[in-house]
């Protein structure tokens, strides 16, 4: 009987040891992201409604989210005209990205479902975020750039110029786009508590 009193006295005062133990040591725990330089593109998470700025068409949807504990930023881009769309391919461009910052600059690696892959590398520059491709795609170099407009809104510019050798051309536009908040729903909601452990 004493040596169950003893188990039962062992079981019941356990937790509270470990729970004490534990909160000692939350004090030494670190959040890998949680500084303020992995912050510098999350002026884009949302939820957005996307518009060609020259006529005001809506172009497509883009669901923008920080995962794995703010150490990147995902996208998922849906197209709802035929602005990338080719006479061979009998579906409209959806693509995804992730972007992360590496301790020097951020990196994105984009990826759609017309075959095409881009990495740009860049951050901040003048007000902007510019994101730039190192290597040329078939001859081209791309920059890609985001800007906040006092209305709220992003203003999201996307640029290639022929390379060749050290020979650059002009700048040209593929497209000129307008982000909007969707306020209807929240499709992809910032990351926390709740999080998969993936």
């Amino acid at each position: 009987m004493k040596k169950l009193f003893i188990l039962l006295l062992m079981l019941t005062t356990a937790p509270a040891f470990i729970q004490v133990s534990h909160a000692q040591d939350i004090g030494n725990l670190v959040v890998p992201c949680a500084v303020p330089f992995y912050r510098e593109f999350d002026f884009t998470v949302g939820d957005w409604q996307v518009y060609h700025k020259s006529t005001g068409k809506l172009a497509g949807y883009d669901r923008i989210g920080r995962t794995l504990r703010g150490c990147a930023i995902q996208q998922s881009w849906i197209s709802l005209d035929d602005h990338f769309s080719s006479e061979y391919v009998p579906f409209r461009m959806n693509g995804k990205s992730l972007t992360a910052f590496d301790g020097s600059k951020w990196i994105q690696f984009w990826v759609d479902n017309q075959a095409g892959v881009q990495v740009l590398k860049g951050g901040p520059e003048n007000e902007k975020f510019v994101l730039r491709s190192e290597e040329n795609v078939g001859g081209f170099e791309y920059m890609l750039t985001w800007q906040r407009q006092e209305d709220g809104t992003l203003l999201n510019v996307h640029q290639r110029r022929q390379v060749d050798g050290d020979i650059k051309g002009d700048w040209e536009l593929l497209y000129e786009w307008v982000y909007v908040k969707n306020l209807n729903q929240n499709l992809f909601p910032e990351d926390g508590e709740n999080e998969d452990n993936d």
